[in-house]
Order: C-alpha cells, then structure tokens, then sequence
C-alpha cells in the first residue's frame, strides 16, 4: 500500500501543469510497479481521478438555468462556461482539461509496465484484465476530452479538423501535437476494440472496466459520431450480457437522495461508475431545470420526483444522480443503452423494435399499474424517443453531445438562451463555442493550437 501511495504522489508531480514539476526527475523505480495487484491498485485509483469526466460542458446545455441574480456568485470558469463566454477559464487551467490527462498518465504507466511482466498460465486472466482496463481508461479519458474541446465529428471534415494532443506513453517529456479529429477517433476505437476484446472475465465492482462497459461505451461513441448502425450493433451486444433496470418503484420519491448510493450494488442498471467533478451551479437553491423539461413528464412518471425537488419560486432542482449523492453521475448504464437502440432502430425505420425498447425501460419509471405503452408513426417516432432520451438521462454530461450532434440537422437544432441581469444571451447551432476552449495553460507549455472561439 505504501508504494502504491508513492506510485500515485510521482504520478501527480509529473502530469502537473508546472513546468517546475516536469523538471524533476524522480527514481523511476519509485514511478513503476512491479506486480499485476499494483497496477490493480493504479486502476483503482477513484479519489485520483480515474473515474471522473469532464462536468463543465453540462453547465453550459438547457439542462440547468441559474437565477440572474446568482449568476455573478458563481466561481468564475462556471460563470464563464454557463455564460459561454469567449474565454471563461480566464486563462486558468481546467480541472475537465487536467483530470482526464491524469487518468491517461496512469493507464500508460500501467500498459508500460505490463510489457516487463510475463503472465503465468495463473494470472494471464489478470494480467488481460488490467491490460483491458487500461485501454478502456484510456479511450474514455480520450473521447471525454474530444466530446468537450474538439469540434463535433462529422466523417466529412474530420480529418480536416484538429482533434486532441494523444497521450500514448507514459514519457512527460514527450510533447504531443493535436493531430486530427479523425486521427483522435480511430486512436479511441482502437483502444476499446482491444479493451474489449481482453475484458472477459467477471467485474466486481463498478469502478472497474468490464466487456460490458466497453461495449456500452462504443455504443455512446458511435452514436455521437453518427454512425448508427455500429451504435446499435454494440449497444444490443451490451444489453445481451446486462439488461437489467432499476423499478423506480422501489424507490422513496420523496427522499432527498432516492437513488441508493455508489459502490453498494443496488443500482442494477450502472455498469461503469464515474463521475463529474464537485460543481457550485447545480446544487445552488437559485438552479432549477428546464421549465418546459419538467413540464414534459406524466404525472405519474416517477422520474418527476424522483429527479426533481421543489426549491420554491417556481425553481425544481434536480436530486436525481445515479450516485445517490449531489455529485453528477457521468458513468454508462443501461438506461442508456435501451435509448441509443431505440434511437438507431427509429432511424433504420424500425418502428415495432423502438417502441420495445422505449416502452420496457418506461415501464419501470412510471406508477405501478399506470402505464400505457406507447404508441407511434414512423414519422413522429424519432422525435418521441429523443424526448425521452431527453427526460431520462438529464444532467449524465449527454446533453452536450446530443446538442452537437442534432444541431446538424435543421429539424433538431436547438438554440439556446441564458437570462442574466443585462438581458438575453443566446448560443446558436454550430456556434464555434460548442466547443470548450484549451486552457491557455497547456497552450502555452505544449504550443498547441487554440480553438477558434
């Protein structure tokens, strides 16, 4: 344990933004393991970061609206970011930025330090376990950061367009260009086609990288890339190894936290747990949702109090991560999975197949004995099951992603508008501020280029 703990203080001061840090030269028998429970306990890491996503860009969707005259209390890159501002790090760093870099700096000490070990017959199973996870790790932490600071991917323009400096070895003197988007795209593929192929053994505990979870994550994946097709081949091999859903039924409504919490098993849905970092705007009293998204559900849709808590003056907050706590939860589960295959047999006119899906998962949301299946045309169908992809994965860090990519079509397009104490702002399909800016920080120490804002 303690040279796990010395494993994870190196690795802290070496993927530091400071320049000093980078300087120092640590024993690098300090930096690297030994044995495959080592490289365990690197993965395992969650207080480190290894399960946490990028939260920023969920402020800045028509998921959440702050009262104006709390926007100005807000900490200034949540400020900037909600606002859209042209620069809202304020030529800071980013935790949305740094974390995930982090999270890739220990997947590659760990895939480094797997080539000096040769698996016996006893632990080859493990030592292709923690080889998958760190893939995994690896490719989630990559597309996290294309899906927040790289333009939307369009097979058309992205091998035009600039993707995200990739992190491949664990050497920190190695300084990485941004490459393409479609260069960052097959880098990520790669990873969890190989992650996937190597995770299949059981997995314990949700933190921890499973067949399942690579799958689940190609499914997002294809889906924000448009490529439907693959999206529902993965997301229907996810769901034929875990199908299960969680009856809101069992649940206490009414509770401050109706979801039972992280790491006790009693969410069958989550396959992958992780999380957004700590954030001020979704838990203040002046935050509420969308008025017309809380309007939208049934009156008997539990996911109406299960999700929501009436903070008076008309403001409903909302209550509902998957991690029963105030932390957003940003993780994969199969609520998602139903809706990425019900949204992929809606686009491949598959009508009987959609309505399956969406009506097994709401089921399980609404009052017991007071749901009606659902009922739809093929051309009202597609827009039925995107709204309730809109009501059920509220405030996952999606909404962003599904903004950029709908937006590309003139029927779906969304403009949004914030109301802030010197009147409207509003932020306009294919605006260049869908996508975060790099931090000038890493800008600086890497000369990368910036994004057009």
């Amino acid at each position: 344990m303690r040279k796990y703990w010395m494993i994870l203080f190196c690795a802290g001061l070496l993927v530091s933004c400071e320049p000093s840090f980078l300087e120092q030269k640590p024993d690098k028998r300090l930096l690297v393991p030994g044995q495959l429970s080592d490289y365990q306990a690197l993965l395992d890491a969650v207080p480190e970061g290894m399960n946490t996503s990028p939260g920023m860009q969920a402020l800045a969707t028509d998921d959440f609206y702050c009262l104006p005259v709390a926007i100005d209390g807000l900490p200034p890159a949540e400020r900037g970011v909600y606002l859209w501002e042209r620069d809202p790090f304020q030529g800071k760093s980013s935790q949305d930025w740094d974390l995930p870099y982090k999270c890739i700096f220990y997947a590659n000490v760990v895939l480094s330090g797997l080539e000096s070990i040769q698996a016996d017959s006893a632990s080859q199973q493990q030592y292709a376990s923690i080889q998958g996870s760190a893939l995994f790790f690896r490719a989630f932490a990559h597309y996290n950061l294309a899906a927040a600071f790289c333009a939307p991917y369009d097979s058309s323009s992205a091998s035009s367009l600039p993707g995200i400096p990739l992190r491949l070895t664990a050497d920190v003197n190695q300084i990485s260009d941004r490459g393409t988007l479609q260069a960052t795209y097959d880098q990520i593929l790669s990873d969890l086609s190989k992650a996937e192929a190597l995770l299949t053994g059981p997995v314990g505990f949700t933190n921890r990288p499973s067949g399942v979870a690579a799958k689940a994550l190609l499914a997002r994946i294809y889906l924000s890339m448009g490529e439907y097709g693959k999206a529902l081949i993965y997301a229907s091999k996810a769901l034929g190894l875990h199908d299960k859903l969680l009856d809101y039924n069992t649940l206490n409504a009414s509770a401050r936290r109706p979801f039972p919490a992280m790491f006790t098993g009693l969410n069958p849905e989550i396959i992958f747990h992780a999380s957004m970092p700590g954030m001020d705007l979704p838990i203040l009293t002046q935050t509420g949702v969308d008025s017309s998204l809380y309007r939208s559900y049934a009156p008997d849709d539990l996911r109406k109090t299960c999700f929501f808590v009436d903070r008076g003056g008309g403001v409903f907050g909302f209550k509902g991560s998957y991690l029963g706590s105030a932390t957003l939860f940003a993780g994969l589960a199969t609520d998602e999975l139903y809706l990425i295959r019900a949204e992929c047999y809606a686009r491949a006119g598959q009508r009987t197949a959609a309505l399956s899906d969406l009506n097994a998962l709401l089921k399980q949301r609404f009052k017991a004995g007071t749901f009606k299946e659902l009922v739809a045309g093929q051309d009202s169908l597609l827009n039925l099951v995107l709204s309730e992809r809109r009501k059920q994965l509220v405030a996952r860090g999606l909404r962003w992603t599904d903004l950029r990519r709908l937006n590309k079509d003139p029927a779906l397009a969304v403009r949004l508008q914030r109301l802030t104490s010197g009147g409207a702002i509003s932020l306009l399909p294919g605006d260049n501020r869908y996508t975060l800016p790099i931090p000038d920080p890493e800008i600086a120490l890497s000369g990368i280029s910036p994004n057009p804002r």
